[in-house]
């Protein structure tokens, strides 16, 4: 739409559809959108969008627009939701859709998008929600909120995520019937642009999750085909938590998990932070790769090494706070090798692992093996410590007979 076009409600809806067939992200899409509605004439002083989202800490994101400038993105964590009952208007609105939906039939044609309205100057919503009292008291007049429910294959459902889109102005008298109209009409084409953006940004999120950074954006870019792997040279870090065997049978099946996800968490956040890729969870342990593929090997491994020091110097403070909580603790175990390996995807023709094979994989998890034999809690291989460069760091534990090898191997442990 050129500058000097005429903005109307079917070039609006138009622009609309571009934006979900390019799967706009949701920021964008949102602010873009209210500037449209104001070319059209409406009066819009503040404007907020907040959808559903599916991640491991976010429960939902909101956006927030004003006239004065304001382009605000906030992420509301597990729980938001519940806890602003009664004090916000989306949770009357949202509760209400929720009910909605509950009740809609398959077939029909009755809007899926309902609107909550509260006129600000007749004293409607302010006086029992403070969110509303303060956009009176800033001048609001009028206030309008409509949910968008996102079903799941046609249906609607007492489960389905969605979004709540709201509009506020100050003008004397509030939106005219046309306005709303307006609104209204073009609500369900906003809705679609909205979710496209949102469900890639989910399946970026669950991949991310569950297969790390760079397997996931692999797999999204349809690199999924079984047999297609890459030699890749990497640092290898195989990790396990000793004493989790044991105490599965002794601790509480709730307190277990969190214990473990709070260990785990002392690992995963410096692998990644070394930019390492923690490909796969081995119950109690990991395995995790720093690829050789854009900085020196050198390097590459300096960064393994600092990444798996930093856990284990987090798992002793988190043990010490375990210790004087009187709590019972694990320790960690972590092998560090370097080798070439085979990267992508294995498995059958319906069930696929996006990982890395090969006899340094092996020759990493039975170096990991050792850590409990020889009592210390980091063993590298002489192939990592060679790579790495700096033998200072290192102290020899003599050769060493791994299953499944063939000649001894001389392994290590940081002095």
């Amino acid at each position: 739409m050129s500058s000097g076009a005429t903005v109307t409600v079917a070039a609006v809806k138009h622009w609309l559809v571009h934006q979900a067939l390019l799967a706009t992200p949701i920021p964008r899409l949102a602010a873009r959108f209210v500037d449209k509605l104001l070319a059209l004439g409406l009066p819009i002083w503040r404007a907020h969008v907040g959808i559903s989202t599916v991640h491991p800490q976010v429960e939902a994101i909101g956006l927030t627009w004003t006239r004065q400038g304001k382009r605000q993105v906030e992420e509301f964590e597990h729980g938001s939701f519940a806890r602003m009952a009664n004090s916000s208007p989306f949770y009357e609105a949202v509760t209400a859709a929720q009910a909605l939906s509950r009740a809609a039939r398959e077939d029909s044609e009755e809007s899926i998008i309902p609107m909550t309205r509260f006129r600000l100057e007749r004293g409607e919503g302010w006086p029992s929600s403070p969110l509303l009292g303060e956009f009176h008291a800033a001048g609001g007049t009028d206030y309008v909120c409509f949910v968008i429910i996102f079903g799941v294959d046609g249906r609607l459902g007492p489960h389905s995520s969605g979004a709540a889109v709201s509009f506020t102005t100050d003008r004397p008298g509030g939106f005219t019937d046309d306005e709303i109209a307006t609104m209204a009409d073009l609500l369900p084409t906003f809705g679609a642009a909205l979710r496209v953006g949102a469900d890639l940004s989910k399946t970026r999120t669950l991949l991310e999750t569950y297969l790390g950074r760079d397997v996931g954006r692999r797999v999204l870019s349809g690199d999924v085909r079984r047999g297609s792997v890459e030699a890749m040279s990497a640092a290898i870090v195989v990790g396990d938590l000793r004493g989790f065997t044991m105490l599965a049978d002794e601790v509480p099946r709730d307190r277990l998990v969190s214990m473990l996800d709070d260990y785990l968490d002392c690992l995963v956040g410096p692998v990644e932070a070394s930019d390492g890729h923690v490909l796969k969870f081995l119950g109690d342990g990991l395995l995790a790769t720093f690829a050789f593929d854009t900085r020196e090997p050198q390097a590459v491994c300096a960064d393994a090494l600092a990444a798996a020091t930093a856990a284990l110097q987090r798992i002793e403070t988190l043990n010490e706070q375990r210790r004087r909580d009187g709590q019972p603790i694990m320790t960690l175990d972590l092998a560090l090798h370097a080798g070439e390996v085979l990267y992508g995807n294995v498995g059958s023709d319906r069930r696929l692992d996006f990982t890395i094979v090969g006899p340094a994989v092996n020759e990493a998890a039975r170096l990991e093996a050792l850590c409990a034999t020889l009592d210390v809690p980091l063993v590298a291989s002489r192939r990592f410590v060679d790579v790495l460069g700096a033998p200072e760091k290192f102290r020899s534990l003599g050769p060493r007979v791994l299953r499944g090898v063939r000649a001894p191997v001389e392994v290590f442990t940081t002095v």
